[in-house]
């Protein structure tokens, strides 16, 4: 399938800028319906992810922000009318022979991630090969049930592609607002304050997160202690704040754009704000037993990020008891 793949791209790289564009995006679109199709029943294992992640990588060439699109599928469940969105934007991009050959040998390849590629898998690659240019009704199912087999089990749905896409930019800069935007709408969960603060607000959440998981995982102190920075600090409801506090934690464990998070952080904040939000980060770190070195170094690399001087480093550390400081 790479092979297939490589040569496809090298004869499309001999044609002109506005012939390769749409290419790119069937390459895309396709992908997205290999990952809507691979969360047929819900749920993806982390040993699932990373084989459709090499599947999904070897298409060449693909840019940082390519890559972006496709991780904000991965990062969770497709619903089944989604999925036939993308099946049907598939199929009207297909311009060639060549486009074709990609479908069927990409699903192939993807139906083998088991190592078996059962009969019935057979019989629907030779009918996806025959009607992929107009697909027969009901296809779409058969498709997701056969990656199902493939890929295991899966969580439920929720969302639509467009609106997936439409919050690319708060996937890749602020991950805890998207899902707490996510989870809401799913929930009916109605957040009383302006959207702005929530965005400050989440991006403070994955900082107090990050410095909670510094010494092996995050306790329970330590979310209580996130929820009331969030609270008394920030003014958020127990609700809110509460729901924070878990998608943070949560999401911090499976790993959180540091960059990004210091970045906008710096972006929405004022310096005051900025120093006062260092001496929540000491609070954090003392939340459960002593206030460790590597949660002290852990502080200074934020406070250097959020372009706050030593002397701001040294005023936050002190409001910390010395008897609750590994390091003096």
């Amino acid at each position: 399938m790479v092979n297939r793949v490589l040569r496809i791209m090298n004869k499309r790289d001999l044609l002109l800028k506005e012939q390769v564009m749409p290419d790119r995006k069937f390459i895309i679109t396709l992908a997205k319906l290999l990952i809507a199709a691979a969360w047929a029943d819900g749920e993806l294992k982390n040993e699932e992810v990373n084989a459709l992640k090499d599947l999904l990588f070897s298409l060449e060439d693909v840019t940082g922000e390519e890559w972006a699109h496709l991780e904000i599928y991965i990062d969770s469940p497709v619903s089944s009318e989604e999925r036939d969105e993308l099946l049907g934007e598939v199929l009207a991009q297909i311009r060639s022979e060549e486009d074709k050959d990609l479908v069927v040998g990409t699903l192939e390849n993807l139906f083998k991630a088991d190592g078996v590629v059962s009969n019935e898998e057979r019989v629907l690659l030779e009918e996806v090969k025959k009607g992929v240019s107009d697909v027969s009704t009901g296809i779409a199912a058969r498709l997701s049930g056969m990656i199902k087999g493939a890929m295991g089990k899966r969580v439920q749905t929720y969302g639509a592609a467009t609106q997936r896409d439409s919050r690319i930019d708060d996937y890749i800069k602020n991950t805890v607002y998207y899902q707490l935007k996510s989870e809401s709408e799913k929930k009916g969960m109605i957040i009383e304050l302006p959207e702005q603060k929530i965005r400050k607000l989440c991006l403070a959440a994955g900082l107090l997160a990050r410095i909670s998981a510094v010494d092996s995982g995050i306790s329970d102190e330590e979310k209580q202690s996130i929820k009331q920075v969030l609270s008394t600090e920030w003014s958020m409801s127990e609700q809110e704040a509460r729901a924070v506090t878990e998608i943070s934690c949560n999401r911090t464990l499976k790993g959180l754009d540091y960059f990004h998070l210091t970045r906008e952080f710096f972006d929405c904040t004022s310096i005051d704000e900025r120093r006062k939000f260092l001496k929540c980060l000491f609070q954090i770190a003392n939340a459960s037993d002593k206030t460790s070195y590597d949660e002290t170094e852990e502080i200074r690399k934020i406070a250097k990020s959020l372009k706050l001087s030593h002397r701001d480093f040294i005023e936050a550390k002190l409001t910390i008891p010395d008897e609750d400081r590994e390091v003096l």
